[in-house]
């Protein structure tokens, strides 16, 4: 892709060609642009020559539809779900999926006795990284 990564790029992609859909608009680069700069403004530089992106949205809508999306969404976060259990186990942590809007990013939990923190699937995957780095001083210290 190009140097710098869209976070959450493949949440971002299905929300954006849902939105799309609804709009019933064409898959063109400039509709895709136009859509992903409205709802993900920080991520335009790296949209704007996205011809892979542009490939995946036009062959994407021109294949699905609005409840097929809507499938792919729910297994898109559910898969998301499953890794931050999996990076959870090693912590103690545990990891939950609890909001699912249509149009926006999905919000997860990872919490444990005491403690818990919110919020989309990359920050989460950040969070866990942190927790991860506090124990292994922890460890150190002892």
């Amino acid at each position: 892709m190009m140097n710098k990564r869209i976070i959450n790029y493949n949440e971002k992609k299905v929300i954006v060609a849902r939105q799309i859909m609804i709009l019933n608009m064409e898959s063109a680069p400039e509709n895709v642009i136009t859509e992903w700069e409205k709802m993900y403004p920080k991520d335009i530089d790296r949209v704007r020559d996205n011809t892979e992106l542009f490939d995946w949205m036009a062959k994407f809508i021109r294949n699905n539809n609005v409840k097929s999306c809507n499938a792919l969404l729910a297994r898109v976060r559910n898969k998301q779900e499953k890794i931050l259990r999996t990076k959870c186990k090693y912590i103690g942590y545990g990891a939950k999926l609890v909001d699912c809007p249509k149009n926006e990013l999905a919000k997860y939990i990872i919490f444990t006795r005491g403690k818990k923190y919110s919020g989309n699937y990359n920050s989460m995957c950040c969070m866990i990284g942190r927790i991860r780095e506090d124990l292994r001083l922890k460890e150190k210290e002892q």
